[in-house]
């Protein structure tokens, strides 16, 4: 003791030093023990730190324990000191603070700090790590804190989280949700990616599955939102979510891009339906493939591309000029990412694009023009399709014409300016037949030359025939009196 007068006091129960003590010791025994022999349940023995302050504050110092030691130039140093605060003296909302620090590179640091709303690990952002043990294994839980990553299983980190072993994602309702938020969008709406990648022994990753944020596409193997829109190598499987613009995009390399494989017995293949009624399908037995409810159709197109109103069935005819079809040809780098001995590296391969457009008013093939894709505006060269066997059409104005095409079955969709058409030449189909005509089963048909057909003067299939009527039943009677029938064509 340094103070003697104390020393009587201290031998008697309730004594109070009321200045700086020292107890000292030249060996490695205790120098303070607090002993309890009370045999109840209740607490004992009980170290209270009280600042019995007349005007306690939010953020007073309540205590302060440190753990001092020296240095190897014989400088005193603390190395550990534990601290507790009041957060908040309000009567009925009293708030604590417990910190604890330690000295790391020559600062102070905080590691561990226990507030009313939080407990942090590393408040003062050093470089360390955090990392929890299990049974077997060292790095259950491991925290990196120089690459700003978590691994779970392990210690080798290479994105946010990495995690080696299985993973169960189990919940009350059985229901999985990985919601991903762009924290650099302005809305609460605004979402990021989830990309699923594959790490290879020689540090080489890709990305084997994507969800964007922005409108739900699914991306399998490929980086492009529309891989059937490349040419080269690119391929994939993209499953489109957007609204008007669902679609599946499928693109192989030197193989088939689509195999169906029925197992066990014969029967259907594939299912062809609008608004949900089955239309038509694909089915096999044994080594035959039938197209059933086939009809095959051709592309063609007016001659000064215009799209009049044209009735199902009418017949049409071929003229001497081709069809022509133009496309946008650009590249544009698409970034992925890859890990090389532990780096992550950032990677541009090039895609060449070609996409369907309508030639622009006074330009021609090789020219340049400004082509915008996915919100981006590229320099596109215009090139020619490859194309040597659709040619332009009319309605049929030569009776009995030997340049008969097929019948009109449809404007096609496509809002890309070219007013394309189907026309049927092959398998079923509906025919128009003029007003003034009465067909029979069995009746080969010619060219009115008014669009319409009419009853051919023989039986024998010529250049000239259409096809021949399945039955006189009618399937729609148009304003003009003229009326449409099933047929089996033989024009194509």
């Amino acid at each position: 003791m340094t103070r003697a007068s104390d020393t009587a006091k201290l031998l008697g129960a309730g004594a109070t030093i009321l200045d700086g003590t020292t107890i000292s010791t030249a060996d490695n025994t205790d120098q303070l023990t607090l002993l309890s022999t009370d045999a109840d349940a209740n607490v004992g023995p009980n170290l209270n730190l009280f600042r019995n302050s007349g005007s306690p504050a939010n953020d007073d110092v309540l205590g302060l324990i440190i753990y001092n030691g020296r240095n190897n130039n014989s400088q005193d140093v603390i190395y550990a000191r534990q601290l507790s605060y009041i957060k908040d003296v309000a009567d009925g909302q009293e708030s604590g603070q417990l910190t604890l620090q330690t000295m790391v590179a020559g600062t102070i640091r905080d590691r561990l700090n226990i507030t009313p709303t939080e407990i942090v690990l590393n408040e003062d952002s050093i470089d360390s790590d955090f990392r929890v043990e299990s049974g077997s294994n060292a790095n259950m839980l491991f925290v990196n804190g120089g690459d700003n990553q978590v691994g779970i299983g392990t210690a080798t980190t290479h994105q946010s989280l990495t995690v080696e072993g299985s993973i169960s994602f189990r919940n009350s309702d059985g229901n999985l949700i990985l919601e991903s938020r762009d924290t650099s969008g302005t809305s609460a709406s605004d979402y990021g990616d989830f990309s699923f990648k594959s790490m290879r022994n020689d540090g080489d990753s890709g990305t084997y599955m994507k969800i964007e944020g922005e409108n739900g596409d699914v991306l399998f193997s490929t980086t492009d939102a529309n891989p059937a829109d490349n040419s080269g190598s690119s391929r994939g499987v993209v499953i489109k979510g957007g609204g008007n613009n669902s679609a599946v995009y499928i693109a192989a390399y030197q193989q088939s891009p689509i195999i169906a494989n029925r197992l066990n017995n014969d029967g259907q293949i594939v299912s062809l339906r609008q608004n949900g009624t089955e239309e038509g399908n694909i089915s096999v037995s044994g080594s035959t493939v039938s197209y059933n409810a086939f009809s095959g159709s051709h592309w063609s197109r007016l001659t000064d591309n215009s799209k009049p109103t044209i009735l199902k069935g009418t017949i049409v005819e071929t003229i001497d000029e081709m069809c022509d079809w133009y496309q946008a040809q650009f590249t544009v780098s698409e970034q992925t990412t890859k890990v090389v001995e532990g780096k992550t590296v950032e990677d541009e391969p090039k895609l060449e694009k070609k996409i369907s457009i309508a030639l622009p008013s006074g330009k021609s093939v090789g020219d340049t023009i400004s082509y915008t894709y996915n919100d981006v505006a590229y320099d596109a060269v215009i090139i020619k399709e490859d194309d040597n066997k659709h040619t332009k059409c009319k309605i049929s104005d030569t009776a009995d014409s030997k340049k008969v095409y097929g019948v009109f079955a449809d404007w096609d969709a496509d809002d890309d300016a070219v007013n394309d058409m189907y026309v049927t030449a092959l398998g079923t189909h509906v025919v128009r037949i003029n007003k003034d005509v009465t067909v029979s089963a069995g009746d080969l048909l010619s060219s009115n030359g008014d669009g319409t057909a009419k009853v051919q003067d023989d039986d024998i299939i010529r250049s000239k025939t259409i096809g021949k009527v399945l039955t006189n039943v009618k399937q729609e009677t148009y304003d003009d009196g003229s009326y449409t029938v099933p047929c089996a064509l033989y024009c194509g």
